[in-house]
């Protein structure tokens, strides 16, 4: 899609005196920081917007969002936009989709390659090229003219640092870095207050945590592929939450070695949720497909109904296929 097309998306959102913005779930920095810096500009035009998120703000992310979410729906009987905001489909924003239903028109905004196709939209721009979809929130911001104040920018670099893994991963591009040069412009802004407000508050617990998931470790492929997972047992004897977990496919990935990590999460409901990251050449995605998932070659995930062992040995299984198909190919 073209810019031409993101500024129409930008001036019909634009219309909308009431807007309600969904990030998906399991907030993450670029679902947040793009719904906060988006929701902060709108209300510069004068729009009434809100972010319905549907759950607590994860710790390392609490410094955004203060004054637009809303525990309740702020609209009742009233027109407003539904705009998803880092996800293409209604199944992404579990628990909100009869309020997500109720908006006079629907939209949305995003860069995952992977759409389900069960929602229909009146408009909607979608860029899988984009590194973080906080690069198109912050050209839409300029493109209705909005000020970049300090809150939006810290929201923006939030969105785009997160998802580039700290402008590491593959999907970094020179339009990455002269968003991020942007927003070093705006008065009082520091990359080092965002990163260490990330990245720099681990408790004692999630760091007990950590080490079970590595004692939890697999490796497969000559060390290419590793695979763990975070149960409700492990949780319990540290004491953390599975917030606390939501980072540590990250840090397998920085092991030696590694093409593709995988974490696997228990949830308390006989659900299983899975996060795939990718370095350089495997396609995790067509992986988290399979099981009812999907998002970017490098970066995915999914949620699988099973037993942690259950899960773990269809996806292991699934991975190493596409390590032998890779090697076949190569």
């Amino acid at each position: 899609m073209s810019r031409e097309q993101l500024r129409e998306v930008a001036k019909k959102m634009a219309a909308f005196r009431k807007v309600l913005l969904f990030p998906h779930v399991n907030m993450d920095g670029d679902s947040l920081g793009s719904s906060f810096a988006l929701c902060t500009g709108l209300r510069q035009l004068g729009c009434d917007a809100y972010i319905y998120a549907g759950q607590t703000v994860p710790h390392n992310l609490d410094f955004l969002g203060e004054g637009c979410l809303t525990e309740e729906p702020p609209f009742q009987g009233e027109d407003y936009l539904s705009l998803l905001v880092d996800c293409g489909s209604r199944s992404r924003i579990s628990g909100r989709e009869e309020v997500f239903d109720a908006g006079s028109a629907h939209a949305c905004i995003d860069h995952h390659a992977s759409v389900e196709n069960d929602t229909t939209f009146d408009f909607a721009y979608i860029e899988p090229e984009s590194a973080a979809t906080g690069e198109l929130i912050y050209q839409v911001l300029q493109d209705l003219d909005v000020e970049i104040t300090l809150p939006i920018a810290e929201a923006v670099y939030t969105a785009i640092s997160t998802d580039t893994g700290s402008f590491q991963h593959s999907n970094t591009t020179a339009r990455t870095h002269r968003i991020a040069a942007a927003l070093h412009e705006v008065n009082g802004f520091s990359c080092k207050k965002i990163a260490s407000l990330i990245y720099d508050r681990n408790s004692l617990a999630s760091m007990k945590l950590e080490g079970r998931v590595f004692e939890a470790l697999h490796s497969y492929c000559d060390g290419a592929l590793l695979v763990s997972r975070v149960t409700q047992e492990m949780l319990r004897e540290t004491g953390c939450t599975m917030e606390d977990a939501d980072r540590m496919v990250s840090r397998l990935q920085s092991i030696d070695g590694a093409e593709v990590s995988c974490l696997l999460k228990e949830q308390e409901d006989g659900i299983v949720r899975g996060s795939l990251r990718a370095k350089s050449y495997i396609d995790v995605a067509s992986v988290a497909e399979r099981f009812g998932g999907g998002g970017h070659l490098r970066a995915a995930g999914f949620r699988r109904e099973g037993t942690v062992d259950e899960v773990e040995a269809l996806v292991t299984e699934a991975l190493i296929q596409s390590f032998r198909k890779e090697d076949h190919e190569g």
